[in-house]
């Protein structure tokens, strides 16, 4: 059994391991402290932080308990351990340890933002922006709290504030390359495109290992074959582990520059090893979308002939639903051009509000979606305040178009829709947010869940004949004006020419397509999945024959 001076002197050596960045060895060496002093907290405390650094939740969860059981007053280790509990995907875990504490952490500004954290992930955006100002006004200064504090007022459109806020964070070199990169994502949303390329080579300058900084800096631009940045993203992608998420960010990016240099040999090779890692990470289940399509369906059916309640207020929604990368931004861009109508994007306001519905009894079903549309529209209200018509780009509304009926009877519905092989491709070449659209990682799943929308379109056509209006993108961009007149119509607005000329809207637009809104409609990505027919097979074989 080592003595006190042994230990002392093992601990001094792990520290100075660690202080190198020597993770793997400095975490050898607090184990064998452990093996001699089990109980040591400072060992346990270690352990856990490195386990924080390595995302290794359930080991480093294990060793904070350790040193909570030997020192369960120590005011670091419950900071350290919450540190670990916010980095976690599921934000539970991080309300279930706040739950824990006990009054001597209250004065510690660190817990505002952590409440922030909280908040947040459940969409309370005010309750959480309300307990960071207030951590930061007791003190707190963390470039993830500005990080956090930025992405609030990009989501409230504050743009000058979130842009200091992102400068804040920056200037924390551990939040660098991520506070540059949402910098320079809002800077694209908002059309600055220049300015999102400097944001976007500082954040790569601040981080170059870092695989998501190339993607948004691919999302920028149309990159060019002497552009530096591919040796730099191919290099990455080479050294990087199979494992490592940063290498999903650069086999996207590559895909990218692979088509824009006109190396499309190359696209799928690198659209596949990237999809391929997704699909392991997030596995998609068909049964599960089914099953909830079949509960809407009953859900609606369940409501037989309730009176649908008379309009509470403005604004008017306009929803403006579809497969994603089908043009619901386009279309949305058109009618938030128009001067009564604000575009809201996609705000999953309504979601929230008809989920509820499905707990309450058959009998008050009714009742309860009349409250979950008034609700939705005093947040409408709220957000766009002397606004006439609001659009509502919130994607799967398509599912709930009889909910949406019922609750918001006066709304109006824009389905679009896109040539299969096109909207397809798109969706696979595109990377959406990581667990969100899993289906978007294989072709064969894609057409599945291609299949199951129109299933959904045929059968609310059938249900409610009259309860949307479908527009084909291919049309919009064969006949811009004469179908842009007849979807202002259909949303219940008298024309304005501003509508022709979307592409000069300043608007922020918080989607993969905020580039090419910027521009004059164009026909390039019409038939584009032609050039990739061979690679395209699998999704036609479980979608059904191509077009001739």
């Amino acid at each position: 059994m080592a003595g006190p001076e042994q230990i002392k002197k093992a601990y001094a050596k792990a520290m100075a391991t660690l202080s190198a960045g020597q993770l793997r060895d400095a975490a050898k060496a607090f184990e064998r402290i452990l093996k001699q002093r089990p109980d040591l907290a400072e060992a346990h405390f270690q352990l856990g932080r490195i386990a924080t650094r390595q995302r290794d939740f359930a080991k480093g969860a294990g060793h904070f308990e350790a040193a909570l059981r030997a020192k369960p007053g120590q005011t670091e280790i419950w900071l350290a351990y919450l540190e670990l509990a916010s980095l976690h995907p599921k934000p539970d875990n991080l309300q279930t340890l706040l739950g824990r504490l006990g009054d001597g952490l209250d004065a510690r500004p660190e817990l505002g933002f952590y409440r922030a954290l909280v908040a947040q992930a459940r969409g309370q955006e005010g309750e959480a922006r309300k307990d960071l100002e207030d951590a930061m006004a007791r003190g707190l200064s963390s470039g993830r709290a500005e990080i956090v504090l930025g992405q609030l007022l990009t989501k409230a459109r504050e743009v000058d504030p979130a842009l200091a806020a992102f400068d804040r964070a920056a200037n924390h070199s551990a939040s660098a390359g991520e506070a540059l990169s949402l910098k320079a994502e809002l800077l694209r949303n908002l059309g600055r495109i220049e300015e999102a390329l400097d944001a976007a080579r500082a954040a790569i300058a601040a981080e170059p290992q870092t695989g998501s900084l190339y993607y948004t800096y691919a999302s920028i631009t149309r990159i060019t074959p002497k552009d530096p940045m591919i040796v730099k993203m191919q290099d990455r992608f080479a050294k990087a582990g199979k494992g490592d998420p940063g290498r999903v960010y650069l086999g996207h990016a590559l895909a990218k520059a692979m088509e824009e240099t006109g190396q499309r040999a190359e696209v799928f090779r690198y659209l596949g090893a990237a999809n391929r890692q997704l699909a392991k990470a997030f596995p998609y289940s068909a049964a599960i979308d089914e099953a909830a399509v079949r509960e809407t369906q009953a859900l609606f059916e369940s409501l037989g002939d309730a009176p649908v309640s008379t309009p509470d207020a403005a604004p008017t929604p306009i929803f403006v639903t579809g497969l994603p990368r089908s043009g619901t931004t386009l279309v949305e861009q058109i009618l938030a051009s128009h001067s009564q109508c604000e575009g809201a994007g996609e705000i999953a306001l309504l979601g929230k509000e008809l989920r509820a519905v499905f707990s309450v009894d058959v009998a008050a079903r009714s009742e309860a979606l009349t409250l979950a549309g008034n609700t939705y529209r005093a947040k409408l209200a709220e957000r766009f305040p002397g606004a006439d018509f609001v659009t509502d780009k919130s994607i799967a509304s398509y599912s709930s178009i009889g909910l949406i009926r019922h609750a918001l009877p006066d709304a109006k519905i824009i389905v679009v829709r896109r040539d299969p092989g096109d909207n397809a491709l798109s969706i696979y070449k595109n990377l959406f947010e990581p667990g969100q659209h899993r289906y978007a990682t294989d072709l064969r799943t894609i057409a599945r869940f291609m299949r199951l929308f129109e299933t959904q379109l045929y059968y609310w056509r059938k249900a409610l004949p009259d309860a949307f209006y479908e527009l084909r993108y291919e049309d919009l961009i064969a006949e811009p004006e004469a179908q842009s007149r007849a979807l202002v119509a259909a949303a219940g607005l008298d024309w304005e020419d501003a509508c022709l000329s979307f592409h000069e809207n300043k608007r922020q637009v918080d989607t993969l397509s905020a580039t090419q809104v910027r521009q004059p409609i164009y026909k390039s990505s019409v038939a584009a999945w032609r050039k990739y027919e061979d690679d395209m097979a699998s999704f036609w074989d479980a979608y059904g024959d191509a077009p001739d």
